[in-house]
């Protein structure tokens, strides 16, 4: 395997974000680019600390943080030799035996000097515990196991309403990173066993718990949890799982008449409820499994009979939604089904628990307390009937059975009411009443564009990259890295005082303000904090985005995941003329990669190269044109919130209409509202 301490063009590209042609320039152009180190005459070898001085002195090294350039020392070492799995484990071992490598262990010379530096340096930084938690994520983003990753503070709820015992066994059939397995230790269980279809996921898991927490009856075992069961026969008291969503091919062939469907043979649609019997399978009587769920599974024709069964034997007894966002797909809410194995074939009056805690915009701390607490008190009340409307309610098992046995916690705990008095519904109607009337006298009568003149050819215009700039030092780039604020356990109420403001990819998006935040600490290594006028750029679009120029409610907020940052000189480039350019759809489709053109290559964004006075006056334009869509957006949304209101009210009797009978009569000139026996 090539020595990693020498660069070859390919390698010098990758380490820039430049083409290899950009490199050929570069070694014809500049008498001071680093000589030969080896290699041939047809391809060249350089040294890497030569080359890392050279870019950096010319402003064209990324700055990257620890974590960053770790993970590329890994990319790089990984290609080498094709064996990404083999050699995030091979560091795993190293960072487990040693704590901190060093380059002059023989171990380390015969794989990779440049990543065992790496390694070293992150671990003095960050410790070997942290260093080993970004090589488990870096590969589960790398294998593309992301969506199966439970959050931490997912995972903290889940073990909660588990409630395990100190002479508990745990089981986890489908384990991933482990997150389940560290919520779940804090309850000082007997014993934990786990399973993952990745093998390689499996041993880092393991690697990861033992570091974490010492020695400890654990056992994890790789393969394929439903098709080949390594714990066929074992009984758990607690069975946590956070099920693979959507998933056609779970054996649906294979495992037909398979034991474990106690409950019904699942559809192939329907590889969800297999997990969920899976678990059951494997749970004493009287056993409580956690599993994360998507909705869909709570609803489908095809999963009706099972989960009539689950009901009417009193195997499920409770359904709690989430906010979408909690975990991938971050665009739905999903659920955590409760399910209890009968301690006998019969149960008496079965009842069910249903939570829905999905509406968008709550603070993520109240709504783990309110699911917590909520099926606290419905155990300790023995299961019996009772309600919050909006919240939760209580079902006896009998009325839920019927032609559709629909568990969606929204179908059953009515509608939330506001809880206002008349005194205050009126005031706020009143508010309404006028912020309606501000923001429509905002959006005044003159629009953008009336003496903007229309030319008869299109300019050709000379552009430049954002990665072109950035070389230039016209501006600098940043990216959010998986270090930045996102995660739950990162975001705390904003209106709390002595919090940091996060700005997330949904406040781009729609042009609010910062919506989280995190608390007031020191910034953490990866983090980039917003300066007015930065232009930030979601990394994500499918035809348009929406470049947004950092105001003053954006100044000191952190940069949130999902993210870029462009830095302008403003001696050389105007913020809003690299918003507006940077909108434009046909530049997204440009810069887009991946099959569904849906990331965005920030650095292949194009701007034309203008004078920064012309780039004055096109930015001027582009906000006026945003300034025109945030006051259309602000009314739209005060018009919606009022119409609801009204609406709402109206619809539970709360709010009656004028006994009067009104007409409108139009007139030359505009329109009135007159009594019926008055119309002309």
């Amino acid at each position: 395997m090539p020595d990693s301490d020498v660069l070859t063009a390919a390698d010098i590209a990758r380490l820039a974000g430049v083409t290899r042609a950009t490199v050929s320039n570069w070694r014809r152009r500049h008498t001071d680019f680093p000589a030969s180190a080896g290699g041939t005459a047809a391809s060249p070898a350089y040294a890497r600390t030569a080359v890392e001085a050279w870019l950096a002195g010319r402003g064209a090294l990324p700055e990257l943080s620890p974590e960053e350039r770790l993970w590329r020392s890994v990319r790089e070492a990984s290609e080498d030799d094709g064996d990404l799995a083999g050699l995030v484990t091979w560091a795993a071992d190293l960072l487990a035996a040693t704590g901190q490598p060093g380059p002059s262990d023989p171990a380390v010379r015969s794989r990779s000097p440049q990543l065992s530096r790496e390694l070293a340096e992150t671990a003095r930084t960050w410790g070997w515990q942290h260093t080993l938690d970004v090589l488990i994520n870096r590969y589960t983003d790398a294998i593309g196991a992301r969506p199966s990753v439970t959050p931490l503070p997912v995972a903290e709820v889940m073990t909660a309403l588990a409630d395990p015992g100190e002479s508990d066994v745990v089981f986890d059939p489908a384990v991933g990173t482990g997150n389940l397995l560290f919520s779940a230790r804090k309850y000082r269980v007997a014993r934990f066993l786990g399973q993952d279809l990745d093998v390689t996921l499996a041993g880092l898991t393991l690697r990861r718990h033992a570091g974490e927490f010492g020695p400890a009856e654990t056992v994890l075992r790789s393969g394929d949890s439903l098709r080949d069961d390594q714990f066929a026969g074992v009984l758990a008291d607690v069975v946590v799982c956070h099920t693979p969503f959507g998933s056609p091919d779970w054996g649906f062939d294979e495992l037909a008449g398979d034991a474990r469907w106690e409950y019904g043979t699942p559809a192939r649609a329907e590889g969800e409820l297999a997990w969920v019997q899976h678990a059951l399978a494997h749970l004493h009587p009287g056993g409580r499994a956690i599993v994360l769920m998507p909705p869909a599974a709570a609803s489908r024709p095809s999963g009706r009979r099972i989960r009539a069964e689950l009901v009417r034997r009193g195997a499920l007894r409770g359904v709690m939604s989430l906010p979408s966002g909690v975990v991938e797909p971050r665009h739905i809410p999903v659920h955590i089904w409760v399910l209890e194995r009968p301690a006998s074939r019969g149960s008496a009056d079965p009842h069910m628990l249903f939570i829905d805690a999905a509406a968008p915009g709550a603070a993520w701390k109240s709504v783990a307390d309110d699911v917590v607490k909520t099926w606290a008190a419905f155990r300790a009340g023995g299961g019996s009937a009772g309600e919050e409307p909006g919240r939760w309610r209580v079902v006896p098992a009998i009325d839920l059975l019927d032609e559709t046995v629909d568990v969606t916690p929204a179908r059953h705990v009515g509608v939330v009411s506001h809880g206002w008095s008349p005194a205050q519904t009126r005031a706020e109607i009143q508010d309404l009443r006028v912020r309606l009337h501000e923001a429509l006298l905002a959006l005044g009568t003159d629009l953008p564009g009336d003496d903007w003149d229309m030319k008869e050819e299109t300019p050709h215009w000379r552009k430049a990259a954002i990665a072109d700039l950035g070389r230039w030092e016209a501006v600098t780039f940043y990216r959010a890295s998986s270090a930045a604020p996102g995660d739950l356990d990162m975001i705390e109420d904003l209106e709390k005082s002595g919090r940091r403001p996060v700005l997330r990819a949904d406040d781009v998006l729609y042009g609010e303000r910062p919506s989280a935040a995190v608390p007031n600490m020191p910034v953490k290594p990866g983090w980039v904090v917003i300066q007015q006028g930065d232009v930030i750029v979601p990394a994500n679009a499918s035809d348009q985005i929406r470049a947004r120029v950092a105001a003053e409610i954006d100044e000191g907020a952190i940069l949130g995941r999902g993210l870029h940052l462009i830095r302008p000189d403003p001696e050389r480039m105007d913020s809003w003329f690299l918003s507006g350019f940077l909108s434009s759809p046909v530049n997204v489709r440009r810069a887009g990669s991946g099959s569904t053109g849906s990331r965005i290559d920030v650095r292949r964004l194009a701007v034309p190269v203008l004078p920064l006075a012309d780039q004055r006056r096109y930015g001027a334009a582009f906000r006026e044109l945003r300034s025109l869509e945030e006051a259309t957006r602000q009314f739209a949304s005060l018009a919606e919130r009022f119409s609801r209101l009204l609406g709402d009210d109206l619809a539970a009797g709360r709010l009656e209409p004028r006994t009067e009978t009104f007409e409108i009569v139009q007139t030359s000139d505009h329109s009135r509202q007159v009594h019926a026996e008055e119309r002309p």
